[in-house]
């Protein structure tokens, strides 16, 4: 079976539950999970988000294809801001208050420390004059 490709679209919050909105080849679709569903999606969305991050076909610690993250607040929501590099960014509102802005918050707040870390740390590789 091969693997389908989808785009988020948007996450809400309706009567209680985290509403996903998605579309792929077949059209638009939306998925309704309880709190319990998101928080074990999150958690597994993590997971496979630091295996994927440490594997050696990863070119780097950062997200693949991502240069930064920014989280952006307004009185209603909390932005996602995803920086594919100086002048492109993809946005994902996400409702204050709840369990997965809480997640892309603690997301952001690790980007920032690795990147600052690796803004920081010169390869050993760096002294001898060689280029990684």
């Amino acid at each position: 079976m091969s693997a389908k490709t989808m785009k988020l679209t948007y996450t809400d919050s309706r009567d209680g539950r985290v509403i996903i909105g998605f579309t792929d080849e077949r059209g638009e679709h939306e998925i309704a999970l309880s709190a319990i569903e998101t928080a074990d999606l999150i958690g597994a969305l993590r997971t496979s988000l630091e295996e994927a991050i440490g594997s050696p076909a990863a070119d780097s610690m950062a997200l693949p294809g991502i240069e930064r993250v920014q989280i952006v607040e307004t009185a209603e929501e909390m932005v996602f801001r995803v920086y594919m590099n100086d002048r492109i960014s993809h946005d994902y509102p996400v409702p204050k208050g709840t369990v997965l802005a809480d997640e892309l918050r603690m997301l952001a707040d690790r980007m920032e420390a690795r990147n600052s870390a690796k803004a920081t740390h010169r390869s050993p590789d760096a002294k001898k004059g060689k280029l990684n």
